[in-house]
């Protein structure tokens, strides 16, 4: 992506956060104004506001969830072979010898 579609891309984003805070103020605007009701004899009217804004990322959480699982499968299976290599190495000495034939074989003194 060269850097003038990023900039394009940034402004894109960038209109778009602004567009929805400006619609999560609107609203917030209209809850403000105050609504006439009747009054209940006995009966108090608890009210309590709760503004919700949008993140632009939140629509993403699936896929974020996903990748967060399959890097965690893959640092697992990296951790599992390292010990599962560790624990051969300290029976059969395998690394030792392995290191030696790579030495030999690209000529690495």
């Amino acid at each position: 992506m060269s850097k003038k579609d990023k900039s394009k891309f940034r402004k894109h984003i960038k209109a778009q956060i602004l567009q929805q805070m400006a619609q999560v103020q609107a609203k917030e605007k209209m809850a403000a104004t105050p609504v006439v009701q009747s009054p209940r004899p006995a009966s108090p009217i608890v009210t309590t506001e709760s503004s919700t804004v949008a993140i632009p990322g939140l629509q993403n959480l699936p896929q974020i969830k996903y990748d967060l699982k399959k890097t965690g499968l893959v640092v697992g299976g990296l951790v599992l072979i390292l010990a599962v290599l560790y624990l051969l190495d300290l029976k059969y000495n395998i690394l030792l010898s392995f290191g030696d034939i790579i030495f030999r074989v690209l000529h690495i003194r």
